[in-house]
């Protein structure tokens, strides 16, 4: 998901990034219109031990998207990014190194939906949820 997406929604979320300075935990959504679209766009950071978070995130897009349908929605698209980072500690006492690695990693989600038919804060309300689910189960 960058600038130049055909969509729009790169722009906006590069603004969200800007303004999240990865802090954990927090969830910033941003949305507009884009012709006929709702356009929302989302990023959380969190700190997890969770393997299977794409698993997770997988999961709550579906669940995003059938509670759209349900509404009377029609899904354009509803995508997300996930980047992770893990820190590892290199150890060396006497001659011998030992490697550690953290059991938690930093993830940040970006997440963009373009749906149609229903209201922007109905979308917005959606995938905020989404995000909280997430972090819930992070």
């Amino acid at each position: 998901m960058n600038g130049n997406h055909k969509h729009g929604h790169g722009l906006t979320l590069q603004r969200i990034k800007q303004k999240a300075k990865n802090t954990p935990g927090m969830i910033y959504i941003e949305r507009r219109m884009h012709d006929e679209a709702v356009v929302v766009s989302g990023l959380l950071t969190v700190v997890t031990g969770d393997k299977n978070i794409s698993g997770s995130i997988a999961k709550e897009l579906e669940t995003a998207a059938r509670d759209i349908s349900e509404l009377g929605g029609i899904i354009g698209h509803i995508k997300a990014t996930a980047s992770t980072s893990s820190t590892e500690m290199i150890s060396v006492t006497d001659a011998d190194a030992t490697v550690k690695e953290s059991p938690e990693r930093k993830v940040q989600i970006a997440l963009a939906a373009i749906v149609f038919t229903v209201e922007q804060k109905t979308a917005e309300d959606i995938i905020r949820q989404a995000l909280a689910r997430i972090r819930k189960g992070s």
